[in-house]
């Protein structure tokens, strides 16, 4: 018989998955783009040509953006 338990922690991973993208979906259009742009796996180059930003700021703003995520995830900032 299955555990239950690997179905629950599944289902918390959904759970998990749908809160941060609901934090994504809530971002400015920019900050947005950048880090869907990041998760699809393009480089800070690729994402500076697309946005016409330096990758130097693409990677800093990547990396505010991740933490603002995390800090609203780890609050429960969701409905």
């Amino acid at each position: 018989m299955p555990d239950g338990r690997s179905g629950e922690a599944a289902a918390g991973r959904e759970y998990d998955l749908a809160r941060l993208l609901e934090l994504v979906q809530r971002l400015k259009p920019l900050d947005r783009q950048l880090i869907l742009s990041y998760l699809e796996g393009m480089d800070a180059a690729s994402i500076g040509e697309i946005t016409g930003l330096s990758a130097g700021n693409v990677a800093t703003k990547i990396h505010r953006i991740k933490q603002i995520l995390s800090r609203r995830f780890h609050e429960g900032e969701c409905t």
